[in-house]
């Protein structure tokens, strides 16, 4: 037959061989690696984003609160967290709804305050004699402390600010790192 003088006794299969498919899921290895560390970051900086916009909208609603219920609402921060408080017959006091309930900023989330630009010490609703005062008045006529809350991610460097406008307006700006 002549076609064993031309085939020179090589047969070639349609598939690959072990060499091929080590390069190719070495490739897709190092594709996934990647993919895996840029997202890494992209959800840190969407946890900072939600914990901005979580602050946002609770703060919004509880200044909607103070304005219903005619009476003064705050809010005291520190470097652990925020909660909600309301100026009451004996001195400011905890909101009870669960909804205002304390809240911790999630671990790698720094924080801090300026009150009229100026930088504001977090003292977690403790004046100076140990009561309790918020750092943030939210009032029954609807206006509120202007401030701006910067929260920054620690290992991407992420930047969220909320604004407060005295007119009651809430804002919400980010920066990438």
């Amino acid at each position: 037959m002549a076609t064993g003088i031309w085939n020179s006794g090589r047969r070639r299969s349609g598939g690959f061989t072990l060499l091929e498919l080590l390069v190719v899921i070495a490739l897709i290895g190092i594709i996934l690696t990647f993919a895996t560390l840029t997202l890494g970051g992209d959800r840190r900086a969407e946890r900072l984003e939600q914990e901005a916009e979580r602050f946002r909208q609770l703060t919004r609603l509880a200044a909607e609160q103070a304005v219903l219920r005619g009476e003064e609402w705050g809010v005291a921060l520190d470097e652990q967290g925020y909660r909600y408080l309301y100026l009451g017959d004996d001195g400011w006091r905890p909101v009870a709804d669960p909804a205002f309930r304390p809240r911790r900023w999630p671990e790698g989330i720094e924080a801090r305050l300026l009150l009229d630009g100026q930088p504001a010490v977090l003292a977690g609703g403790q004046d100076g004699d140990g009561a309790q005062a918020p750092e943030l008045l939210l009032l029954s006529s609807g206006e509120l402390t202007r401030f701006e809350l910067v929260l920054r991610d620690a290992g991407t460097e992420h930047v969220a600010r909320v604004f407060g406008r005295p007119d009651g307006r809430l804002e919400r700006r980010a920066e990438p790192a």
